[in-house]
């Protein structure tokens, strides 16, 4: 609203309504000063930040110069294709897991998430469910059982009549977890061969193509479970999401 505007207004409200004297120019005379310092304040910022611009190295999140990276948009973080398997991960007989047994395993900061398979419970074993123990290996440190029965594959999203479909042809959904580490949250999935795999993270995607042994991204969101959505795609092109399984979501 203009300051004559707002004269002509007071000016009507004074005819119906007994108001302060001078009320009318107090009001305006605010106006300009609250609009004078608004514009200053923009102007600064601008400023600051050309020069910023100007001054500073092109340097991302991660400490490396240079402009835009592919993949995901946070803080200019590629996806991390699947890791190798740190050593003191052990399977339930007491030994070294081999290959066959790593369900997946992705780098997730200065982490190694390591999904080890399991047997699972009788009653999901009859309905196509499956399990898996989560490892965790920090960077010099030993590896450590974070999660002892991760049980997944059990169930489609209400009304997802390809995640069906898919689930029974005995090959499996995939698997997602989520891993919280240093402040920043890490996606780890894996989906059976001749699948791709995305992220959507409060709306942003997080294209990680195929993991048949898992792929890491990371995403931006406070509540995994509510905004973060998993999808595969067949070779056919048709789309599923893969459920977060109770657990996923792992914090310290």
């Amino acid at each position: 609203m203009r300051d004559h505007e707002v004269a002509d207004l007071l000016d009507h409200a004074v005819a119906t309504v007994e108001l302060p004297p001078g009320l009318v120019g107090r009001v305006v005379a605010g106006s300009r000063t609250r609009r004078r310092r608004r514009l200053l304040a923009v102007g600064t910022v601008a400023v600051v930040a050309a020069a910023g611009a100007l001054l500073l190295p092109q340097v991302d999140s991660l400490g490396r110069n240079g402009g835009r990276h592919g993949g995901s948009d946070v803080g200019g973080a590629e996806p991390g294709a699947a890791a190798d398997v740190p050593t003191g991960i052990l399977g339930a007989d007491g030994r070294a897991v081999t290959e066959a047994q790593v369900v997946a395993v992705g780098r997730a900061g200065t982490e190694t998430l390591v999904l080890v398979t399991r047997e699972p419970r009788a009653e999901e074993r009859a309905i196509g469910g499956k399990a898996a123990e989560v490892w965790i290996a920090p960077d010099g440190g030993g590896a450590r059982l974070l999660h002892d029965y991760l049980s997944y594959d059990l169930a489609c999203i209400n009304g997802d009549a390809v995640c069906a479909a898919v689930r029974s042809t005995g090959s499996g959904l995939g698997v997602a977890v989520a891993r919280r580490s240093g402040g920043r949250l890490y996606v780890l999935v894996q989906a059976p061969q001749g699948r791709t795999v995305e992220v959507v993270a409060d709306g942003v995607p997080h294209s990680l193509g195929p993991a048949p042994r898992g792929a890491v991204t990371e995403v931006v969101a406070i509540e995994p479970y509510d905004e973060v959505q998993v999808w595969a795609s067949t070779a056919d092109g048709q789309r599923y999401r893969i459920p977060w399984a109770p657990g996923a979501v792992l914090n310290d």
